[in-house]
């Protein structure tokens, strides 16, 4: 498996079109792509593109919002923010959500890194259809199937310190499921399914970085995976699967 930075990939700006930008991207650096190859790409860039980003003066802050932010020492129009776009789980000593798609974060993944100045990035409105975008475009204008991971980086229940996962998913099952095969003394598995969408976001953070490094795109090529149309909602599990709440 080979996992490739796509350095000097150029700032992206609000409303930009990302899809022409990561395509001329290719062309301009003379960047092979392949037919199975997989994109990985950092909700930042995303989010930004599609204009999911909110200037600072121009947020209201509720009178809970303010009341949470006292509580844990964070800034009031972050949390104003993450309540909008989603449902409390807890709201100390940190703010835990969890948005319509499902996802449970801190905060509701709102962000100042990586923000043009005096601004929040929220995740994408929806991270699937954002990355069946770009999928459909790569097949579109290069007539190769190049499925797409859009990533966050998040928590995990009962481990500290937070990897990249996967939020939405274009062109590939997030999932490998070897139940019916047999381990390395014969004995057959009965329910080994195994995230690989979640695997490869965490691996093209290793390249990706978390800082400066400019790095919001990420090939990774070799790996076996199926083609598929499920999305990133089929990671999520259903409150009754839930063992953490």
């Amino acid at each position: 498996m080979l996992v490739i930075p796509l350095k000097d990939f150029p700032q992206i700006k609000i409303l930009d079109d990302l899809e022409l930008i990561i395509a001329n991207y290719f062309e301009e650096e003379s960047l092979e792509i392949n037919d199975g190859d997989i994109l990985v790409v950092a909700h930042t860039i995303v989010s930004i593109a599609e204009g999911s980003v909110v200037n600072k003066t121009d947020v209201t802050i509720s009178e809970r919002a303010m009341k949470i932010a006292k509580k844990n020492n964070v800034d009031p129009i972050k949390v104003e923010l993450a309540l909008r776009d989603g449902e409390i789980i807890r709201d100390t000593p940190v703010l835990i959500t969890q948005n319509e798609h499902g996802l449970i974060t801190d905060y509701s993944g709102v962000d100042e890194s990586n923000a043009p100045p005096e601004c929040f990035v929220l995740l994408p409105t929806n991270p699937d259809r954002s990355a069946r975008k770009l999928h459909e475009y790569f097949l579109e204008k290069f007539g190769i199937h190049v499925p797409v991971i859009i990533s966050d980086t998040q928590g995990r229940p009962w481990r500290k310190g937070s990897i990249n996962l996967a939020i939405g998913i274009a062109g590939m099952s997030p999932f490998m499921k070897y139940a019916g095969s047999t381990d390395l003394y014969g004995n057959e598995l009965h329910s080994s399914v195994v995230c690989i969408a979640d695997e490869l976001a965490s691996a093209a953070e290793l390249v990706m970085g978390q800082a400066d490094e400019g790095v919001p795109l990420v090939l990774i090529r070799g790996v076996e995976y199926i083609k598929s149309d499920e999305d990133a909602s089929e990671i999520i599990r259903n409150k009754s699967e839930n063992l953490f709440q």
